[in-house]
């Protein structure tokens, strides 16, 4: 039943955030009796709301529930202004991402002055090892799952005109990216490069990374390389400060009339 409900709410993206009922058993690949079971009880929950039109879309109960994910809530505020400024000084389309099981989750993302084949959205998944981000944040994984993407040498790989690295070259790339700190991802035909660098939180641990892409014919310069250095480094220091309090009025203060 979970893989059912799921493969619903797995319909809705950015693009499609309202569907009808034909749509989502298609989309889907269940019977459409099954989808209209199964979003009565969503809606009966609030994970989903029927819209007048019979379409529906995300329910206000399921955002809730999103609202708990503060880790990552946390990450995207911190980070928001330092993806600004990257965005600002280099023009350049900026992705903020973290590791998601396997795959690597965009939380968020500013668009850059150029036009660029870049389909993810902000809740995307991608494949770890063809981007810049994914390697950054694939490098500082566990070991298990560095070798359950890896090892098998059944990972994604695009469909441009580069030759697909063999096991031993993205370990050995991995091992660069850990000591170097960043990730240059450029290899000849694709159509887009990116560098990331890893952000860390308080504990030390690679919580997320940061990354420009741009199009094959800019090369992110050295200065592009420590300008994104520099903003992982920015938001990292704001990962690690102490969580600003609420200073309340006094007792005196709050009970003062209105007049």
């Amino acid at each position: 039943m979970v893989d059912r409900v799921f493969a619903i709410l797995d319909c809705f993206t950015s693009e499609t955030p309202r569907l009808n009922l034909t749509q989502l058993a298609s989309r889907s690949g269940l019977p459409v009796s099954t989808t209209s079971r199964i979003l009565t009880d969503l809606e009966r929950h609030g994970v989903v709301e029927r819209l007048r039109g019979g379409e529906y879309s995300i329910g206000m109960h399921l955002m809730e529930l999103a609202q708990l994910a503060r880790p990552l809530l946390s990450i995207r505020e911190d980070a928001s202004p330092c993806l600004d400024e990257l965005n600002r000084i280099t023009g350049m389309h900026v992705q903020l991402a973290v590791l998601d099981g396997p795959n690597v989750t965009i939380i968020d993302r500013r668009d850059g002055k150029q036009k660029l084949p870049i389909y993810y959205h902000i809740g995307d998944s991608m494949p770890p090892i063809p981007t810049a981000v994914g390697r950054v944040l694939l490098a500082y994984a566990n070991p298990a799952l560095i070798s359950e993407v890896v090892d098998r040498d059944d990972f994604t790989w695009p469909s441009f005109d580069s030759p697909r690295p063999s096991v031993t070259a993205v370990h050995r790339e991995l091992d660069i990216i850990r000591r170097n700190g960043v990730a240059l991802f450029a290899p000849d035909g694709a159509p887009v490069h990116s560098v990331a660098a890893p952000i860390y939180d308080r504990t030390g641990a690679v919580a997320a990374a940061i990354a420009v892409v741009t199009n094959a014919e800019s090369m992110p310069s050295d200065r592009v390389v420590a300008l994104v250095k520099g903003a992982a480094v920015a938001i990292t220091k704001r990962l690690a400060a102490p969580p600003a309090q609420r200073v309340l009025p006094s007792w005196e203060e709050s009970n003062i009339s209105i007049r």
